[in-house]
């Protein structure tokens, strides 16, 4: 069976309980399946996101779809509610994840002295846990997950294959975090002596909070004394960095290589773009939003929205940036006025330099 049908087939008044919203059409249709616009077909559940889709959903195969507001133009069942997106995930979630199964711990887990492992785990073979590690309840780690002495994982914690978290770390319940990860590598600290780097070492710890989920190949630095911490609900892309004693608020999302800089702050709500890279000790406000590729160096207020490298005010950027193509042409324009003032003023300066008009000389003189 196809993971995305549905295990018998759903009406789109069924569909309604799960994720409510108002039906326009017949409430009877019946469902197979779900899928994107482009893929669905006949029997087929699909979401339109925005209006910037409708001209996808006209043309989708799709029976039924979730919308934000009626698509009159649509002649086929709509679902109308304020988030079709949230619904959808709504649906995704119910029908096609299935529920936790225990398998149990393997016999080649590599187990330190005094580790407590809370009811239900599943952990696979050629894991290993440092003393005193302490996992809760329903815990999953894949293979070659490294778990460190004194490191506390909540429940419902979820460390896919070679994740390594390193010694002192506290993990909050229903962490995901996914493959190659690492959580608790030392801080980048050096201090220069004598044309030497010499390292400091990184005492502290890191404290990943309760929601947050880390993407693959993901970096969280020690600190250097106290926590880099990611607050709950937080959620991290691939390839991301961040060092020692940054702290990250609640339900930020930071996309890929994405680079934070050590002992800064960043507010709650935060949406940082990819390949953006923040200074060190640089402390953004709530709610604020840097766009992809942007380099911050400064302080950022609250709700503020600022690109480009070095930050600016996002309207600046975008106005800028418009005039990086024209900026050939601009040059040249330059030119051809600088040349245009520079005869000006040559024939302004000869015509100065000639004699007044009707003005003759005296014999004698």
């Amino acid at each position: 069976m196809s993971p995305h049908r549905f295990p018998t087939p759903l009406s789109l008044a069924q569909v309604q309980e799960v994720v409510g919203g108002e039906i326009v059409g017949p409430p009877g249709t019946l469902l197979s399946g779900i899928s994107s616009l482009e893929d669905a077909g006949a029997g087929d559940l699909s979401y339109c996101a925005s209006d910037r889709y409708h001209k996808a959903a006209l043309h989708s195969q799709a029976a039924a779809f979730l919308v934000q507001r009626p698509i009159p133009e649509l002649n086929r069942p709509q679902l109308v509610m304020s988030n079709p997106s949230y619904g959808f995930a709504c649906i995704a979630q119910r029908f096609f994840t299935g529920p936790y199964q225990a398998r149990g711990m393997a016999k080649e887990v590599i187990c330190g002295a005094d580790v407590q492992i809370g009811p239900d785990p599943s952990i696979w073979p050629n894991v290993t846990l440092g003393d005193r590690v302490r996992l809760g309840a329903r815990v999953t780690l894949y293979p070659g997950v490294f778990i460190g002495s004194d490191t506390v994982l909540g429940d419902d914690c979820l460390l896919y294959p070679n994740v390594v978290v390193r010694e002192g770390c506290t993990l909050g319940s229903r962490v995901i975090v996914h493959s190659g990860t690492v959580i608790g590598s030392d801080g980048f600290g050096y201090v220069q002596h004598e044309g030497r780097h010499f390292k400091i070492p990184q005492l502290g710890g890191v404290i990943i909070e309760d929601d947050v989920e880390l993407g693959a190949n993901v970096t969280v630095d020690r600190a250097t004394f106290g926590q880099t911490v990611v607050k709950r609900g937080t959620k991290v892309d691939n390839l991301v960095q961040i060092a020692h004693n940054v702290t990250v608020g609640e339900h930020t999302i930071l996309v890929a290589q994405v680079g934070i800089a050590g002992s800064t702050s960043i507010g709650h709500h935060v949406m940082i773009g990819g390949q953006a890279g923040l200074a060190d000790h640089v402390r953004v406000g709530d709610l604020a939003m840097i766009a992809a590729r942007s380099g911050v160096n400064r302080n950022i207020e609250s709700r503020e929205v600022v690109g480009g490298a070095p930050a600016m005010p996002f309207e600046v950027f975008l106005k800028s940036h418009a005039l990086i193509p024209r900026l050939p042409e601009l040059r040249q324009q330059l030119r051809d006025l600088k040349e245009r003032v520079q005869a000006l003023e040559n024939k302004s300066l000869a015509k100065g330099k000639s004699p007044k008009p009707g003005r003759k000389s005296r014999p004698g003189k």
